[in-house]
């Protein structure tokens, strides 16, 4: 094991010789023909870089102790012991009729799990800690919004009853924790050896993370890790021990660290994504299941999902982590929330090449396509009412929404295909027709041909939402030409300091205004899909450089106000929501390139949208091993890409056009005619094109 490290670090460091002296080499080199030139440079693997490790944030060891005290009230001796700054020990005393004393703790990056103190002496008095995700809200900052998901403490506060030296631990998990408060809350006083967070989310370092990815862009390097690690704070192992007697016994993915700490169906469709390029597809799937396992038959909002699977009805919108609560836990939301399931296990099967998630769950979908047909009116478009227009966003807005539309036309897509891979041919075929007929309504009846963009409803017209013209473009409702105008249209009329707001001005009635790192997600995506990877990357470092460098840092929000901070009060946002976590995704699907063709990434697609960068590097897991993927730009006029595949799988390799015309080399020797586009390709190749 030592040989192969060693092994592996001096490859490493030639390799950054390697590329230190093509830099010198290059006027010599680019001054050959192009032909002799991408034959020079293909013989030269681009060198992986170690560096990625330092951007990931996962903590080193599984208690995590707080960096720095930055505030001390009342009577507190060498606080800094509690940080290791200083030897020794930490003493709070408060004395008969004066002041209680406190300190504030900062551990230095969001984290989440059990409160711990070691003491080493007392006189009875009880410890009383309080968190925060940012240090604005310490005090103000709301735990649930739902009683049913009871995964973390009813309150943002611990009591902690010190009666002698020991170790104490808090009973429940504090999801979302940088800030904390200690404090006694009784006169005496507590001497502590040490405090710490007992980390209780998947804890993926460098050693175990699947999945990386490096530039030459450090703020999307640290978005990318950021996107990463706000997905792990949200991953909730089996055998994690949720609350006294309650043992979670699956892998979930929850929508925030601190709240709702619950499986909400509709934010898997970003952070499923982010799962399967960076950590373990368990999470995806275990969390996927639990809505096909649970019916409802009625969509209404914080209602118990309840109901029998021959009857149709809506699945679930969100589940409790808790044990305890599963039987009555799971609750519907909403119609498009309930479709989405649809597609979130379509995913799972393209990502992971796993037909069993559809086929065990067979009566689930066919029950929810059946009351999704129930729903569709005389226009040919899908309605919502009262009982289940709620939304992503926390609107009712009812009527023939776009949004709701393309989510209708996402699940029917996914459910046809779905149904032809478990023999269900009659109903692919319905399916399919029905997606036809609901694409042509869109069209016909939501394109407003004033904005350049889809309207939010029949009734609602002439303003531009986020939600309608991306979902509508990720679910290929507009041709690629409209599509590519409407991304144009998105920059124009959404644009704020913080990235686009969800609504144009005047904000239509029934809609928030604020900026959506979820809905900014699909944005992203939908900039890349159409191929202008300038705007996706100038997105991705406005709305998401502004979270990583503001309190509490390193992570994604929930979403962003129009004061440019989280929401505040008793039910504070998450500054630390899974679904927000595109960034992740995203640049490993666009600026890396790799997407599965077939499930499972049989047979894999390799295209990287370079933009502005001069190099990026990246690992994406997949079933059959990791593909490794390195790039580089060699002046203005060459691109040079090593891919490294798993034994067993192919794929199609496509440069990015620098020029009209040049020429492609693989391995040293130039490829006939200069395509940019290589097909079955397999194993371990370095192709270079170079333009005229």
């Amino acid at each position: 094991m030592a040989g192969s490290v060693l092994r592996s670090r001096v490859r490493a460091r030639l390799g950054l010789a390697l590329g230190a002296a093509l830099g010198l080499l290059w006027p010599a080199i680019a001054s050959a023909s192009p032909g002799h030139t991408a034959q020079w440079l293909s013989r030269h693997p681009v060198a992986a870089k170690p560096s990625w490790k330092r951007y990931d944030e996962a903590p080193a060891s599984a208690t995590v102790r707080p960096v720095r005290v930055l505030r001390v009230q009342g009577e507190v001796t060498n606080p800094d012991a509690l940080t290791g700054r200083r030897s020794g020990t930490t003493t709070l005393t408060y004395p008969v009729g004066g002041p209680a004393p406190s300190l504030v703790l900062d551990y230095g990056r969001e984290v989440g799990g059990y409160g711990t103190f070691d003491i080493a002496a007392t006189s009875g008095a009880s410890l009383s800690a309080t968190y925060s995700e940012t240090l604005a809200n310490l005090g103000n900052d709301g735990a649930t919004t739902a009683f049913a998901f009871a995964a973390t403490a009813p309150s943002r506060s611990d009591t902690f009853p010190a009666s002698g030296p020991g170790t104490v631990t808090a009973s429940y998990i504090q999801g979302g924790e940088r800030y904390e408060q200690v404090t006694l809350s009784a006169p005496g006083s507590v001497t502590l050896t040490s405090a710490g967070i007992r980390f209780t989310p998947l804890r993926e370092t460098p050693a175990v993370m699947a999945g990386d990815f490096l530039s030459s862009d450090d703020l999307l390097n640290r978005i990318w890790f950021a996107s990463v690690y706000t997905l792990n704070l949200n991953q909730l192992p089996p055998g994690t021990s949720v609350q006294p007697g309650a043992i979670n016994h699956l892998h979930l993915i929850l929508d925030g660290a601190k709240r709702d700490r619950a499986v909400w169906s509709g934010d898997h469709l970003i952070s499923d994504l982010t799962d399967y390029y960076a950590s373990d597809p368990a999470y995806a799937r275990d969390s996927d299941a639990l809505f096909l396992e649970h019916p409802a038959t009625s969509a209404q909002e914080l209602g118990p999902a309840v109901g029998v699977m021959s009857q149709p009805g809506p699945l679930p919108g969100a589940c409790s982590p808790n044990p305890l609560e599963l039987d009555n836990g799971c609750i519907t939301w909403s119609a498009s929330y309930s479709m989405i399931v649809m597609t979130a296990v379509y995913n799972y099967y393209r990502y992971t090449g796993d037909l069993s998630l559809a086929r065990e769950n067979w009566p689930a979908i066919e029950r929810q396509m059946a009351w999704d047909a129930q729903q569709v009116d005389s226009n040919g478009l899908f309605s919502v009412d009262s009982n289940d227009d709620a939304d992503w966003n926390i609107e009712s807005i009812p009527g023939e929404l776009t949004y709701v539309n393309a989510v209708y036309y996402q699940a029917l897509r996914s459910a046809a295909r779905l149904a032809v891979l478990t023999g269900h041919g009659d109903e692919a075929k319905a399916w399919s027709a029905e997606a036809g007929a609901i694409r042509s309504a869109v069209n016909a009846k939501l394109w407003d041909a004033k904005t350049g963009a889809y309207d939010a409803s029949t009734t609602e017209r002439g303003s531009v939402v986020q939600d309608a013209n991306v979902t509508a473009i990720l679910a290929g409702i507009p041709s690629a030409r409209r599509a590519r105008g409407i991304t144009r249209v998105l920059v124009r009329s959404l644009a704020s300091p913080y990235g686009p707001w969800a609504t144009s001005s005047p904000v239509p009635s029934g809609y928030n205004h604020d900026v959506s790192p979820y809905m900014g997600s699909f944005n992203v995506l939908s900039d890349f899909a159409v191929g202008n990877e300038a705007a996706a990357l100038a997105l991705i470092r406005r709305e998401w450089g502004f979270m990583v460098n503001h309190d509490p840092g390193g992570v994604d929000w929930e979403r962003i106000q129009p004061n440019g901070i989280p929401a505040g009060g008793p039910v504070a946002d998450s500054t630390a929501h899974a679904w927000s976590t595109g960034p992740a995704p995203a640049l490993s699907m666009y600026v890396l390139g790799v997407v599965p063709v077939d499930p499972g990434f049989a047979t894999w697609r390799i295209a990287p949208q370079p933009g502005s960068l001069r190099w990026a590097q990246g690992i994406v897991p997949t079933p059959h091993g990791p593909i490794a993927v390195r790039w580089r730009r060699s002046g203005r006029r060459a691109f040079v890409l090593t891919v490294v595949a798993p034994r067993g799988t192919s794929g199609t390799v496509i440069l990015p056009r620098l020029g009209p015309r040049g020429a492609l080399a693989e391995d040293g020797r130039l490829v006939r005619g200069s395509p940019r586009v290589l097909r079955r390709v397999r194993g371990h190749h370095t192709f270079a094109w170079v333009s005229l």
